[in-house]
């Protein structure tokens, strides 16, 4: 049969799968005929159980009786068993890879929103930008995170889904395994939705680092809400074996909230490059960096449904320790499910800088992706926020005379307002920064 998982074919009535280690259970021959049922191969891209970790079963588990705890217990095991298909010893080695087991270099960012932390092209100097002892610790950030969390329901009610008080650092998940370090972002879509990204230990993997993207939802145990769980989960696990994006090594319920488990790659943001050198990226390190992103939006468009990333910004794109590989960080896992209904309408101050205007709208496919690379490539070149009077951005040339024109008008066509007037494919970009 054809392994639902890495395509391999093999006997699945002799052992597990030769390439990945997946084992079938066939079925048993029916007592009621004397032919034997052979067993059942299915697509690569079809929901067996099994094929995705956590969600596709946990729906199933909710509506059985549970069995009670101990009143002392202060974690509760959602998901599903600790041997996941996405657990440590089931997914292979993604190739190419930059990562590595240790701590992302790129911790605890401030952020890059904010103007007096943005570094002009005319004033890029040291003394302008935050340095590690300016960054606030751990239990600071948590404080923080515990008063926008609650002016955010103040006045509100109550969700009937996730208890939604902010999660705290050292906080225990998935009955023990993960344990939550420091909180690096958050961010807050409509309805109550929000995505925070922590930075977490596994003690599986040797109390390795991992990042982990904790979801929050209303109503998390609706039909819908699951929906968009299995459908993230089966395009993070499709696309997270590319050398530019992190794996994603498991994904369960917990404390009524959702969570996705990344590999933590080591490596440092265009954002924190830029602000430990004190100045802005050479012209042809930017092209090279969003060549790079081209691939990887040209790989998110070609998944069925097409998967946008969202949050294309400096703080997200690292650059590996070989100083030549980027790698795509902080997917959104709420665009990832294709759940727009959660954005559209959404106020542009909740928004980042480098967001495309059409994102509002509720309109949000490759382009706007491409858009937020121009505009973090444009950042990366001048040191300057992609904003300007009434929407107007001033001319990236302008802020830097040392841009090329050629380059200047790849930026300049990739951040026009009117989404038609852009880049409409990732292979358009790619061809005109070929070109240079």
């Amino acid at each position: 049969m054809i392994c639902p998982r890495c395509g391999n074919e093999w006997d699945a009535s002799k052992g597990p799968c030769t390439r990945c280690g997946l084992v079938i259970r066939m079925p048993k021959p029916s007592f009621s005929s004397s032919r034997s049922l052979g067993p059942t191969t299915r697509p690569i891209n079809s929901r067996a159980p099994g094929s995705i970790p956590g969600f596709e079963h946990n729906l199933q588990r909710r509506s059985a009786p549970q069995a009670p705890t101990n009143s002392g217990q202060t974690t509760t095991q959602v998901g599903g068993p600790l041997t996941d298909p996405l657990a440590t010893n089931s997914v292979p080695p993604r190739p190419l890879s930059a990562s590595s087991s240790g701590r992302s270099a790129d911790t605890n960012l401030p952020d890059a929103q904010n103007p007096q932390h943005t570094p002009r092209a005319g004033s890029l100097g040291i003394d302008s930008l935050p340095h590690d002892n300016q960054r606030a610790q751990p239990g600071q950030q948590a404080s923080s995170y515990q008063q926008h969390n609650a002016a955010s329901t103040q006045g509100g009610s109550r969700t009937s889904g996730a208890d939604t008080q902010a999660l705290l650092p050292g906080t225990i998940l998935r009955g023990g395994r993960y344990r939550l370090y420091e909180l690096q972002e958050r961010q807050d879509w409509l309805s109550g939705v929000y995505e925070a990204t922590w930075i977490a230990q596994d003690a599986q993997r040797g109390a390795s680092q991992v990042m982990i993207c904790e979801l929050v939802t209303p109503e998390s145990n609706s039909v819908v809400v699951q929906s968009i769980l299995r459908t993230a989960t089966m395009a993070l696990t499709s696309v997270g074996r590319h050398p530019h994006i992190p794996t994603l090594w498991d994904a369960f319920s917990d404390r009524g909230r959702n969570f996705f488990v990344f590999e933590s790659v080591q490596g440092e943001s265009l954002l924190n490059r830029m602000r430990r050198t004190g100045r802005a990226m050479a012209e042809q390190e930017v092209i090279e960096c969003s060549l790079q992103m081209t691939e990887v939006l040209e790989l998110l468009a070609q998944q069925s449904p097409p998967m946008v990333h969202g949050l294309i910004r400096p703080e997200h794109i690292l650059v590996g320790r070989s100083g030549s590989q980027y790698i795509l960080t902080n997917f959104s896992i709420v665009l990832a499910g294709s759940a727009t209904q959660f954005v559209a309408g959404i106020d542009r101050t909740r928004l980042s800088a480098y967001t495309a205007p059409e994102f509002v709208r509720g309109v949000i496919d490759v382009r706007s992706d491409l858009y937020s690379l121009m505009a973090t490539a444009y950042y990366a070149v001048t040191g300057s926020l992609p904003t300007g009077v009434s929407g107007s951005i001033p001319q990236a040339k302008r802020l830097n005379p040392k841009i090329s024109p050629q380059f200047d008008n790849i930026l300049g066509k990739g951040l026009r307002p009117i989404v038609s007037q852009r880049y409409q494919r990732s292979s358009e970009l790619r061809q005109d920064l070929l070109a240079m």
